[in-house]
């Protein structure tokens, strides 16, 4: 089996990887009261440039608020920057795995 890094349990938005990369999986939880919005960029710096993947977690009753995300190994080519928009003091807790 294949392994994979982690950039472990985060809970604001933050580089990921600087380089080239094989996005593998995203775990989210919702951590707050509020829909908050995470997404992932094929970027290095910022929340810029191609947008691999956007969640918008919300809370139960309408949804578990959790969710977990096979992203099949898309290729960033850039990089990996997480980013998280907490909106009215909501909030995630999200892990990245890649290559």
């Amino acid at each position: 089996m294949a392994s994979c890094r982690s950039s472990g349990v985060l809970t604001s938005s933050a580089v990921i990887s600087s380089s080239r990369s094989k996005l593998v999986s995203i775990h989210l939880q919702l951590t707050g009261s509020s829909p908050t919005t995470v997404k992932v960029f094929d970027n290095a710096t910022s929340a810029t440039g191609k947008e691999l993947s956007r969640t918008i977690l919300v809370p139960p009753p309408e949804s578990s608020g959790v969710v977990e995300l096979d992203m099949h190994g898309v290729i960033a080519s850039n990089g990996l920057y997480l980013d998280i928009s907490t909106g009215g003091g909501a909030g995630a807790a999200v892990s990245v795995e890649y290559n």
